[in-house]
This record gives C-alpha cells, sequence and structure tokens, in this order.
C-alpha cells in the first residue's frame, strides 16, 4: 500500500476543517432570521432574504474548499438573469452537489432529504428557507405551487448521489413536477474527476490527487420539447424521466471522455 502524500494528508485536515466550518454557517441564518423577525416583513419576502443569506454562505465556502486546496472547480455558462419559476435539476455524484446549484442560483427552494430537517444544524436554516423534505406526502404539489408562484426548485431526479458517473438512476419525482407545473427546466452538469464525497464514502476517503470538478449550466428546456405532451399523464412522467436520463447519460459521457 503506497504511502499517503503531504498533498493527500493536507487535504484531509482541510476536509475535517471545512466540515467545521459547514456546521458553524448553517447556525448563521437561523440567527439572521431572529433579526428579521421583529420586520414587518411576510413569509415570503423572510424566506427570500434567508436563501439570498445561504446562496452568499455557499459561494464563500465553495471558495474557501478551492483556496484550501481541496478541489478545483470551472463553471461553464451561467444560469438566465431574473430567474423566476424554473425547476433545476442536476446528476447528484457528490455530497456537496447542493451547495454549489445554491452558491450559484438564485431564490432556490430545496428538496431535501427529510433527515436534514432533524439534524441540529441544518434544521434552522431548511425551515427558515422554506425547503421540501422529501418524504412530503404533498411534495408534487406543494413544488408545482411554489414554481407557479415564481420560485425556482432544486430537484436531484436520482434522490441520492450514485455510485459511478453514469448510473444515472431517475426516479419519476422531477418528471412529474415538470409535467404538473410545466415549469421551464434548467439542466445543470456536475462532473468530479477523481470522483470525491461519492455514496458510501467517508469525508475523510478522498483520492490521492485533488478533484477537478465541472460545472455546466445547459440551455433550459421545456416539457414540450422533450416529450409528447398529449399522451395521458402516467405515460408523459414515464417518458420524460427516460428523456431526462438520456439527455444526462450524453452528457456526462461528452464531459468525462475529454
Amino acid at each position: 500500500m503506497a504511502a499517503l502524500s503531504f498533498n493527500h494528508y493536507w487535504r484531509i485536515v482541510a476536509a475535517g476543517f471545512s466540515y467545521v466550518l459547514f456546521g458553524l454557517g448553517a447556525l448563521l441564518p437561523g440567527l439572521y432570521i431572529l433579526v428579521l423577525g421583529v420586520l414587518p416583513l411576510d413569509t415570503k419576502s423572510r424566506q427570500r432574504k434567508v436563501r439570498r443569506v445561504i446562496q452568499k454562505l455557499c459561494y464563500v465556502y465553495i471558495n474557501i474548499m478551492q483556496g484550501l486546496g481541496l478541489m478545483q472547480y470551472t463553471v461553464h455558462g451561467a444560469p438566465p438573469k431574473d430567474l423566476q419559476g424554473h425547476m433545476v435539476i442536476s446528476n447528484h455524484t457528490m455530497l456537496i452537489d447542493a451547495l454549489f446549484a445554491l452558491a450559484l442560483v438564485e431564490n432556490l427552494c430545496c428538496v431535501v432529504k427529510a433527515s436534514l430537517c432533524h439534524n441540529v444544524f441544518t434544521r434552522g436554516p431548511i425551515r427558515l428557507a422554506g425547503y421540501i423534505p422529501n418524504n412530503d406526502p404533498g411534495l408534487v404539489n406543494l413544488a408545482a405551487t411554489k414554481l407557479d408562484g415564481g420560485e425556482n426548485l432544486l430537484i436531484f431526479p436520482e434522490g441520492t448521489r450514485n455510485q459511478y458517473d453514469l448510473q444515472l438512476d431517475f426516479k419519476r419525482g422531477a418528471a412529474n413536477i415538470a409535467v404538473i407545473s410545466d415549469a421551464p427546466i434548467l439542466p445543470i452538469l456536475m462532473c468530479c474527476s477523481p470522483r470525491a464525497l461519492g455514496k458510501d464514502k467517508k469525508w475523510y476517503q478522498l483520492p490521492p490527487v485533488k478533484s477537478q470538478i465541472t460545472i455546466e449550466f445547459h440551455p433550459v428546456l421545456r416539457v414540450t420539447d422533450c416529450i409528447d405532451t398529449s399522451e395521458p399523464r402516467t405515460r408523459q412522467y414515464r417518458k420524460l424521466t427516460q428523456w431526462l436520463r438520456d439527455y444526462y447519460h450524453d452528457a456526462v459521457s461528452r464531459v468525462t471522455q475529454r
């Protein structure tokens, strides 16, 4: 077994520091809302302000990780200006995928794991930002309502991190929301080479060299451009799920073969 390099050891230390920093940073929106609570703001305005704070924190956080040498990220393209009522989707390879999306896209409402709603560090920001637990029985209709109201919704169609780049086991939840809401879809592609922070990996199980993360913003899609919307709803759900899966399969293949 090869000995670990100094750089490898350093990145493990940097990863541990980043986890502590994330926990402390997650508490800040909760402190900020105490100030907002005394102001005459409606719920939607409060949520938008909290999301703006989360966006700035995530942007600072990913740049700290890059500055520490933990990884290097490159962004190609950008979300459309004044993005409203869009469903934002991405493949899911890393633990920190959502942080990149939150840092780079404004006013994102997220579909989050139910366990995060009970985590001491994340439950406050999740509640205050109006995020949706993935076990909410009314998830699809609630998500459609938020999209109709002009909010942008982040969802990972796979539901959990994949174990290899082209696994892409898309579930029907994202397609169901897209069909019901008829919201435009903004695809984000995220690739990490070598892969890190994957499923069933501990935070300290890092590759021997620094990961290069590629983030691509693709053109906005309309459901009518992807499938025949005159077909029965159940068939639309199934066909859109497969269409999106094929779309990402081609996109990931192109990036990983460079």
